[in-house]
């Protein structure tokens, strides 16, 4: 009777906590693959109005925010988000490696976490020297109604880190990239 108890306590355990996993899908070949002929969603959190504040407000974000990328997916709208992350030991104690990240799916309207999961960062998104998430997308000319970024990725340019940004003509869909160092 002692085992059955057990092995039920350990079943619902085990159910709990696959329930609250969400799996993160992978991420389009392109950007703006599989957008619904339009690259602006009815109701969009910009870029320039969440960059800043997200990191301290949301968990969906780790840390600073090393990408983003606008996503049609099963018939939403979506931001696939990459943050640098706090590594733990065993103990829960935080230990230093730049490596370690986060990518996270968020809802366009709410920026509600829809999934997410541990990452490791790319050189490019380790680095630190440079300008931030939000002034390069400030320096990108984003603005309302157009045009809106719908990438920014964190890369490596003669051997300094930089963003490679794309936005969208709201009006047309063209798409247009810029990097900014």
């Amino acid at each position: 009777m002692e085992r059955r108890v057990l092995r039920g306590a350990l079943a619902m355990v085990v159910a709990l906590a696959l329930a609250g996993c969400s799996t993160v899908p992978g991420a389009p070949d392109v950007v703006g693959e599989g957008y619904p002929g339009t690259c602006l969603p009815a109701e969009l959190s910009w870029p320039t109005d969440f960059l800043e504040s997200l990191p301290g407000e949301s968990r969906a974000v780790g840390g600073r925010i090393v990408g983003l990328r606008l996503e049609y997916s099963d018939s939403a709208w979506v931001w696939r988000l990459r943050s640098a992350d706090t590594a733990r030991d065993a103990f829960g104690e935080a230990v230093d490696d730049p490596s370690v990240g986060k990518e996270s799916i968020v809802d366009v309207r709410t920026l509600g976490l829809v999934a997410s999961r541990q990452i490791e960062l790319t050189e490019a998104e380790q680095q630190t020297a440079g300008i931030g998430a939000l002034e390069a997308a400030q320096l990108s000319g984003e603005t309302w109604p157009t045009p809106l970024i719908i990438e920014m990725t964190r890369v490596m340019e003669r051997d300094a880190p930089a963003w490679r940004i794309t936005t969208c003509d709201t009006e047309t869909g063209a798409h247009s990239v810029m990097t900014l160092r």
